[in-house]
């Protein structure tokens, strides 16, 4: 059986609801420029920052079929 993922959904300020992960920019100021990193969170732990929304969105869909593993292997003992 396939694992069925959540669809990102865009919020406002480049945020991106995945399931019921949020990933959100995070700005930091240098001298030169702005740069942007992504946080993953669940509202209860923050799963790092990550250099691109792109990386933060993979990193969200491996977390998602790690769940989906574990509920597996529960289900089977």
């Amino acid at each position: 059986m396939p694992i069925l993922l959540p669809t990102p959904e865009e919020l406002s300020k480049g945020r991106v609801k995945f399931g019921t992960l949020l990933i959100r920019p995070l700005r930091k100021r240098n001298p030169e420029a702005y740069i942007t990193t992504y946080q993953v969170n669940d509202g209860e732990y923050s799963y790092g920052r990550f250099d691109s929304k792109e990386q933060a969105l993979s990193f969200a869909r491996q977390l998602y079929r790690n769940k989906s593993d574990e509920r597996i292997k529960e289900d089977a003992t």
